[in-house]
């Protein structure tokens, strides 16, 4: 089953059998704003031109989440750079999200599991169904990493947002593995062969999610300090 961008971002951000995510839901929100940029990018929809995101192609994807991403960028009455659309979106993407795990389970790939904790408080889980997607996705990104297979562009878009939100540290749970993955990552997005423009884009994107989700991260230090 093909996926897009977001939604492979989605299932590798959940627990696959209890269905709690992995990070923290503002650093979720702010790497689904990403994903859904650069999927948007990949289509070549939107560019960066001198730093500002601009519409390359205004027509409709066929893909609910892109194209209200599109309408919001159309409807603003200036270009603005990509720190400034991640933190717009990934300020109001609760309801994206919630709409992607609905597509999610239409697909069959993870289900809603509802609870209750002391029989008053209520609170949802998606736990994964299907755990051959996952676990495809999961060796992808391996073999690319550890194994130096030949990269896709959507699985380096991939990894430089686990990067940016700290997934790369739950994927690879073995020390040197991370170090090795981080320093591979960086590499990958740096070498691989793709025009200078969707380079600076993927660049200026990732930049701004990890700025975000760092962000949050020293935020929720200081407020337990």
């Amino acid at each position: 089953m093909e996926l897009n961008l977001y939604e492979e971002f989605i299932l590798l951000s959940l627990d696959k059998v209890k269905g709690k995510f992995l990070i923290d839901a503002l650093s979720v929100n702010y790497g689904l704003a990403g994903a859904i940029l650069l999927q948007l990018s990949q289509n070549e929809n939107i560019i960066i031109d001198n730093k500002k995101i601009k519409l390359k192609n205004k027509k409709q994807t066929g893909d609910k989440i892109l194209n209200n991403t599109l309408d919001l960028i159309l409807k603003s009455k200036k270009y603005r750079n990509a720190k400034y659309w991640v933190n717009k979106i990934g300020s109001k993407a609760g309801s994206t999200r919630n709409d992607i795990l609905v597509q999610l389970c239409d697909k069959k790939l993870i289900k809603v599991q509802k609870n209750k904790f002391l029989w008053i408080f209520r609170y949802t889980n998606y736990p994964i169904i299907n755990s051959d997607q996952v676990d495809e996705i999961i060796v992808r990104l391996k073999d690319i990493v550890l194994n130096y297979q030949k990269p896709d562009i959507n699985s380096v878009l991939l990894l430089s947002l686990m990067n940016s939100c700290k997934l790369t540290r739950i994927l690879f749970i073995d020390k040197k593995d991370h170090k090795i993955a981080n320093k591979r990552i960086k590499e990958l997005t740096k070498d691989i062969e793709i025009g200078e423009a969707v380079s600076q884009t993927i660049k200026e994107i990732q930049t701004a999610v990890l700025v975000a989700s760092t962000s949050v991260f020293l935020a929720a230090g200081a407020s337990n300090t």
